[in-house]
């Protein structure tokens, strides 16, 4: 992405450490193999260079107590290859005290390459992805001129004393073997066993069964039991419990074993349908109501799949089946995946859109009127939304949990971790059939590593399952909200000591640290893992601050573009700086005083020193502001739908355009527009350069917006922009809600093609059941500097 890179400085010691290293080589005249020690947030690809210079071979983590953390150090073979590369390692020492880390809680895995033949998106290539983790136990061979990744996992008891730990990961051939400094930081902090974020990862037992040898009956449930727990393990509670359900006693005798363990966040409940397909009433309430006298329904949802994802002709099936819920369990919420719609509220509890149909306004109305909002993922987005796929990166996978901590989504959903089968086509009808898990990559159409994050053991000799790197990107990433949910308790308990109610915005404290990391939620800096890392850190840091011998509290807004409100709540009677400068005594509450103090900032990092003082105690706040590209103030016309002639230069033959006098939002007119109903993607195109719009090149411009007023239901529309060679980004989802009116603005730096060589924009839908009609006007680029129109 054309965006700035925010980079801390190594510490001294790791600089000293890597030095130490030899730069990776091994120890004799002819060097066996390189050594490399990339962040845990990136794939390194078989075949892929070692990064120019020296690469730094010291293995850093940071980790809270009963925290695990991972590293990973790639050896690149020399011209001769390896065949008997020994690797081990020991206990990590406390360096200043007698504490250790021992090796029973370190676990070395073997990173299993599987080829990518056709890529997900253009933004990642073919070839050989780093994904499986096999247990290390032994030598490992390494072919000549390729890479080897070895991932290193640490548990930090509970009760660890904080401090810095150091050991060495041992690596050794046929010479004198390298050593790989491991330097790991134990932060004074402790993480519970309970996820604060609930999930719903699903864990399917047919695939488990056949992977393992078509096992049926008690033995298919032991095996399934296994996956659950390594799901709850890396903090991702499955949907189901591991238990068979057609009997209510047998399902309430065994389930409170799930139920109770602290780490389970959440549980899905059986959903029982008569003979003739509707809700069984009498069977489910028979079901929660032996739950609810065990004291076992806080955990519990519904989640009905023939409802999931439904159109608008399926809004009253939604409907009929929440009655019916809400007459045998009407404590119960009601799960279903589907974005809030005004046609449906009411009538469920949770909603769950896909991450790229996420409207946080709307989920915010729907929070404030009781309801809870969850999200997904799934084959689709693709890139540049956070995914799990096998062809992307990881950075996006592990900044799920920020933006969903941000953002105040309570739940993450993922259809199937353990699909180990392949969605094909037999003799012309698409079924689940058997896959090679460990060659082919692709178990549903459009997206490598969709759909599972586990593999079978069996080829391997583990009688169970076998992680992924992926999987450890998501237990860092469910662990990096725990760290943000502990952040926001510290901050209410200085809130609390300060007089601050309820209404304080603590999120607004915690701001800082997210916008380091993203833009919005298609908009991070993926070019730049370390960055997860840093941030992380910082906020660790503050975690183990001491703010009650001086509480204060830090928090900034964005008023507007370009622009930081920072507020900064004392104790009474202190004093605050700002980088040097004496903060304004803004207000005087009970408990606190109040300064504020707004900056203008350019795009860019800016760090600010706020310090706190108070009868010769001190207490100082660091932040680092990241600040984004500011709106354009100049608007350049591209299509203003007033005449017949503007609305002609929209090429279409699934719907009707018209100049129309209703709804106009600059001029007189707007352009009408009646997606026909049964028709695969009606749309309509503004496109070519000198017929569509003047120039190809849109390089120069900041944004491409249009305003469309929606005067029926809520509706799905995408914005899909297309270069002259039919390249295309197909990545921009639109909603607009019934009888309203919204400001499309698409920034088109978030565009991933070559802005030099623009074919043009098009407005598609999906296949609808009736007509849709909406009201679009005034196209327009932003810029920064005045220009010429871009209309024809």
């Amino acid at each position: 992405m054309n965006r700035y890179a925010l980079r801390a400085a190594a510490p001294a010691l790791l600089l000293l450490l890597a030095l130490l290293t030899l730069s990776g080589f091994s120890e004799g005249d002819t060097p066996q193999f390189k050594v490399w020690a990339p962040t845990n947030t990136e794939k390194v690809m078989r075949d892929q260079p070692f990064p120019g210079g020296e690469a730094a071979a010291v293995l850093t983590l940071e980790a809270a107590r009963n925290e695990y953390e991972s590293g990973q150090v790639i050896v690149k073979a020399g011209t001769d290859g390896l065949r008997k590369l020994q690797v081990s390692i020991g206990d990590l020492k406390r360096t200043d005290g007698p504490e250790k880390i021992g090796a029973e809680h370190i676990e070395l895995f073997r990173q299993h390459y599987i080829e990518v033949k056709t890529s997900t998106t253009a933004a990642y290539p073919k070839g050989w992805y780093p994904d499986a983790l096999i247990p290390l136990d032994g030598m490992l061979t390494v072919e000549a001129g390729r890479n080897q990744g070895i991932w290193v996992k640490v548990y930090v008891p509970k009760g660890q004393p904080a401090g810095v730990y150091t050991g060495e990961l041992l690596l050794h051939e046929t010479e004198a073997p390298v050593r790989v400094p491991v330097e790991l930081t134990v932060w004074d902090f402790e993480l519970t066993d309970e996820s604060h974020a609930k999930t719903n990862f699903g864990v399917w037992g047919g695939p488990i069964q056949e992977a393992h040898g078509n096992v049926q009956g008690e033995e298919a449930w032991r095996y399934i039991e296994k996956y659950y727990w390594a799901s709850v393990e890396h903090r991702l509670t499955p949907g189901y419990l591991p238990i068979p359900d057609a009997d209510i006693e047998y399902y309430a005798t065994h389930a409170p074993k799930y139920i109770n363990d602290s780490r389970v966040s959440a549980y899905r409940l059986p959903y029982y349908r008569t003979a003739d397909g509707e809700p069984d009433t009498a069977k489910i309430k028979a079901v929660v109501d032996r739950l609810r006298a065990e004291g076992l329904l806080e955990k519990a949802y519904f989640y009905v799949g023939e409802i999931d994802e439904p159109t608008a002709a399926k809004y009253g099936r939604v409907r009929h089946i929440t009655a019916a819920l809400e007459q045998a369990a009407p404590d119960v919420p009601h799960l279903v995946t589907i974005q809030p719609v005004d046609e449906l509220v009411g009538d469920l509890d949770i909603w769950v859109p896909s991450i790229d149909k996420f409207d946080p306004d709307f989920a915010k109305e729907r929070q404030a009127a009781g309801d809870r909002v969850w999200w997904y993922t799934y084959v689709k987005p693709t890139h540049p939304f956070p995914s799990y796929h096998l062809d992307d990166d990881l950075v996006g996978t592990r900044l799920l949990a920020w933006m969903q901590h941000d953002y105040g989504v309570e739940g993450t959903l993922y259809w199937a971790t353990t699909q180990f089968q392949k969605y094909a086509s037999v003799n012309g009808t698409y079924q689940y059939v058997s896959r090679d898990v460990w060659t082919d990559p692709l178990a549903f159409p459009g997206a490598n590593g969709d759909g599972y994050l586990f593999y079978p053991g069996t080829e391997v000799g583990v009688d169970g399952p076998i992680g992924t790197i992926r999987l450890e990107a998501l237990r860092e990433s469910m662990e990096d909200y725990e760290y943000l949910w502990l952040y926001e308790q510290r901050l209410r308990e200085t809130g609390e000591r300060l007089g601050l109610d309820e209404a304080f915005p603590y999120r607004d404290a915690i701001r800082p640290f997210y916008d380091r990391l993203y833009d919005d939620i298609k908009a991070y800096e993926e070019d730049n893992p370390a960055l997860v890392g840093e941030v992380r850190s910082a906020l660790a840091r503050e975690i183990v601050a001491e703010p009650l011998e001086l509480p204060a509290i830090a928090a900034v807004r964005t008023p507007a573009d370009g622009s930081r409100e920072v507020t900064v709540y004392v104790e009474p009677g202190a004093s605050a700086t700002l980088n040097g400068s004496p903060l304004a005594l803004a207000a005087q509450g009970a408990g606190h005083d109040k300064f504020t103090a707004t900056l203008a900032l350019s795009p860019g990092a800016h760090e600010i020193r706020i310090v706190v003082t108070k009868d010769g105690r001190v207490r100082e706040i660091v932040r680092t502001l990241a600040v984004y590209e500011t709106a354009a103030p100049h608007a350049i016309a591209l299509n203003e739908a007033e005449t017949a002639e503007d609305v002609g230069r929209f090429a279409t033959s699934t719907v009707r355009v018209s100049a129309s006098n209703e709804y106009a939002t600059q001029g007189d007119a707007s352009m009408k527009a009646e997606f026909r109903a049964n028709v695969n993607f009606p749309n309509l195109r503004l496109w070519h350069a000198g017929t569509g719009f003047r120039s190809a090149d849109w390089s120069a411009f900041e944004t491409v917006e249009f305003d469309v007023y929606n005067p029926g239901e809520t509706v799905q529309f995408y914005v899909k922009f297309s270069q002259i060679d039919g390249k295309s980004d197909d990545s921009f989802m639109q909603y607009v809600r019934a009888g309203s009116a919204e400001t499309i603005r698409i920034p088109l730096r978030q565009v991933g093609l070559d802005l030099t060589r623009m074919r043009g924009i098009e407005l598609w839908m999906w296949r609808q059941g009736a007509p849709v009609t909406l009201y679009f006007d005034h196209f327009r680029f932003t810029s920064a500097e005045p220009a010429e129109p871009m209309t024809p």
